[in-house]
């Protein structure tokens, strides 16, 4: 039996680049004082160039995923397209955030071709996941904490 379609909005991480910045900097330091201040530079500059490309080819995009029995199933959004939303009625009071509609059907042709779905890593911050031969990690702020939770609750197994 299906299980509901779960739609996972993913965007770039700044924990992870907090992380990443925090590991330059203390290689950098290490190699100030080991090596000197040509060798500082040298890898402030290649590392800087090579942060910079990786941090600007982080994953973005809008996964839905599908399941069936113990199968996992995965297609992207392709590029242009809009995901459904639904907008609640505004209340008096503080303004509610659009959510996205997982009840909505796109069109087929404005998804991807289907790929499997396998989580390799479950933990209490990350969750790594194989979308077809695509490595995606998913950090806390790169999607909704419900989404997240949504996908813990597929992936895991319990008495793994």
């Amino acid at each position: 039996m299906l299980k509901p379609l779960i739609i996972l909005p993913i965007v770039p991480s700044s924990y992870w680049l907090l992380a990443q910045c925090a590991l330059f900097v203390g290689l950098a330091v290490l190699s100030y004082w080991v090596l000197g201040l040509l060798a500082w530079l040298a890898l402030l500059a290649l590392g800087g160039a090579f942060g910079w490309r990786v941090f600007t080819r982080q994953f973005k995009g809008v996964l839905y995923l599908t399941s069936a029995a113990s199968q996992f199933h995965g297609r992207w959004l392709l590029p242009g397209e809009q995901p459904p939303v639904r907008v609640e009625p505004v209340k008096i009071g503080p303004v509610k955030p659009v959510k996205i509609d997982s009840r909505a059907v796109l069109p087929s042709d404005a998804l991807s071709e289907e790929h499997q779905v396998r989580c390799d890593y479950l933990g209490p911050w990350l969750i790594g996941l194989y979308v077809g031969k695509q490595r995606i990690w998913l950090w806390p702020d790169s999607a909704p904490a419900e989404h997240l939770r949504e996908v813990r609750r597929l992936f895991h197994r319990p008495g793994r």
